[in-house]
């Protein structure tokens, strides 16, 4: 089974249900809107399809890693996601009785195609930065022409540029 249905296919569930479990590889040129994305792995996807006489609703639960930079150090770091969401679709042109459509979606060519929403959801979900371990544990992190500093070692160093003036005044 796929992540894509045809809604005739989907209707023929419409009175014992629909549940899926799958594993989805999603390619990563799917997140080429945020750079960041280094790496996203086969992702883990459940679902539970809801009918009503006007729309499908598939309740989600997605479960991956995804390698973002570092934000000090630029290193590959895995980031865990366990995401729980919802997707509506309309059937035949029903208007939305809901008060807020965003998360409405019309029906094209009478085809559901789902990894559009779960790339969707997991950009939605990801960090704005993220830390490697490294970074937490060691102490004097440092490279060619840089060095991390905690505060209070930024407040006991003399800003290079001020250093003439210290002449001036004598310690």
């Amino acid at each position: 089974m796929s992540l894509s249905w045809s809604v005739p296919e989907l209707l023929k569930y419409k009175d014992e249900g629909l549940n899926f479990d799958e594993e989805v590889v999603l390619p990563l040129e799917l997140f080429r809107s945020d750079p960041e994305v280094r790496r996203v792995s086969p992702c883990e996807v459940k679902g539970v399809v809801e009918f009503s006489k006007r729309s499908l609703t598939f309740h989600l639960h997605i479960k991956g890693t995804m390698v973002l930079p570092c934000a000090v150090t630029l290193v590959d770091v895995p980031y865990p996601f366990s995401i729980d969401t919802s997707e509506t679709f309309l059937l035949y042109g029903s208007e939305p009785d809901f008060e807020s459509d965003d998360d409405v979606h019309p029906v094209e060519d009478e085809q559901i195609e789902l990894i559009p929403y779960l790339v969707e959801a997991i950009l939605v979900e990801k960090p704005m930065r993220v830390v490697s371990d490294q970074v937490k544990t060691e102490k004097d992190l440092s490279g060619e022409g840089w060095s991390l500093m905690n505060e209070q070692k930024a407040k006991q160093q003399i800003d290079p540029r001020l250093e003439k003036l210290k002449k001036f005044f004598g310690d």
